[in-house]
């Protein structure tokens, strides 16, 4: 099967929509990428944070997003950009998506405090990675329920072109369908999938996460590891993800499945050591590799209340840093974590490599199948190529590496 986006005639939610009109909540890092996503297509965006120093440099950030997206009309773009630390500009917006830290309370208690503000006709959605839909559903008024929605951006949102849609329990189907017209407007392709911990994506990629970061304590090594995926294919090599999404969000997805499914889900030692060390990846300059000029501004990744406004060149010079090996990370995973009745490195064959991080992948899509998640074989490889940089030709639909 050939993945071709292709996107039907009938987008008449949005296309004929005279609202185009969308309300993120979090100017992190990720609504700042889906903020200019929005952008780019022409909808006006109301770009909300709690953090003032957090809106004071967002446009900053959304510009220098927008300048990696396209080439001209940036400017038209941004007149389109409202950024602001006050609720009250959301009531204009059809569509609110909440983009905030991955924490039930926060978002229960930010939609307690927006849900007076909404259109009786708004959709509210959320981007978060892990947490039920149906759960988060438990705070809303039951007039909003069925208008609440799971809306999932992949990291980096510029050129990841899947949408993962989640259905609550109460949800309808008439949402379903304006959101995926919403995706359609934003030239996204969507999945649309059923609630359970990690939904789809989350559950395939932690199962290439897990895989990799096991084969460190048996004497495997980072950049051998992340060679023999990036050799297959893959996008990206498990500890390049892991560094570009954050080892804290890693961590935290982390434990969210292991709740879910304990008898086959394990926190990594590695993985916890290294965010009680702060080595938190490309946004704190140090993770499984360096980012040698990252740290320098890493708060305006975090939104502390430091953050400074900086200018769309140094928020660009962030992502555009050398990576070299961490030669203190290694050192110490070699004497803290490896089993020294493991076999040595040089012993790891790539089809050892390989079948222990993308063909778990094929396991788990397997359980995916079998837990109701989703049963389209067509979502699971959208899910693989599109949301996580599996190469399309080696997707098995019978579930096999190849």
């Amino acid at each position: 099967m050939v993945i071709e986006q292709v996107y039907p005639n009938n987008v008449s939610l949005m296309n004929n929509c005279e609202n185009k009109t969308v309300a993120i909540l979090g100017a992190g890092q990720m609504g700042i990428a889906i903020a200019a996503i929005f952008l780019r297509q022409r909808f006006s965006v109301v770009l909300y944070d709690t953090s003032s120093t957090a809106v004071e440099s967002a446009r900053d950030r959304t510009a220098a997003e927008l300048k990696m997206q396209i080439e001209t009309n940036l400017d038209a773009a941004l007149r389109l950009l409202e950024c602001t630390d006050n609720l009250q500009p959301i009531c204009s917006a059809l569509y609110v998506l909440e983009s905030v830290t991955e924490k039930k309370r926060v978002k229960e208690k930010l939609y307690r405090q927006i849900m007076p503000l909404l259109k009786n006709n708004a959709i509210l959605m959320s981007n978060t990675s892990t947490i039920s839909i149906t759960e988060l559903a438990e705070t809303l008024e039951n007039t909003l329920i069925e208008r609440f929605c799971g809306f999932h951006f992949f990291h980096p949102v510029r050129s990841r072109s899947l949408v993962e849609i989640v259905r609550g329990n109460k949800t309808s189907a008439s949402t379903i369908q304006n959101v995926e017209s919403l995706a359609r407007a934003i030239d996204k392709t969507s999945i649309a999938v059923n609630d359970g911990a990690g939904f789809l994506v989350n559950r395939l990629l932690n199962a290439y996460l897990s895989g990799a970061l096991q084969l460190l304590t048996e004497g495997g090594t980072i950049r051998q590891i992340d060679t023999a995926a990036e050799r297959f294919g893959m996008a990206m090599g498990p500890f390049r993800i892991m560094d570009e999404i954050g080892l804290d969000v890693t961590l935290h997805g982390g434990w969210v499945l292991y709740k879910a499914f304990p008898d086959r889900v394990e926190p990594s030692p590695i993985l916890l050591e290294l965010t009680r060390l702060g080595f938190l990846g490309r946004k704190t300059g140090r993770g499984f590799y360096c980012y040698k000029s990252a740290a320098k501004h890493s708060e305006v990744l975090q939104l502390s209340t430091k953050t400074p406004s900086l200018s769309t060149a140094e928020v660009m010079t962030m992502w555009d840093t050398p990576v070299t090996d961490n030669a203190e990370l290694n050192a110490m995973i070699a004497k803290q974590f490896i089993n020294k009745n493991n076999e040595s490195a040089e012993s790891f064959t790539n089809e050892k490599i390989l079948a222990r991080t993308v063909g778990e992948m094929f396991h788990e899509a397997q359980r995916i199948l079998d837990d109701g998640v989703t049963h389209s074989l067509r979502d699971l490889k959208l899910a693989a190529v599109l949301g996580l940089g599996f190469p399309q030709h080696r997707w098995n639909n019978d579930c096999r590496l190849v």
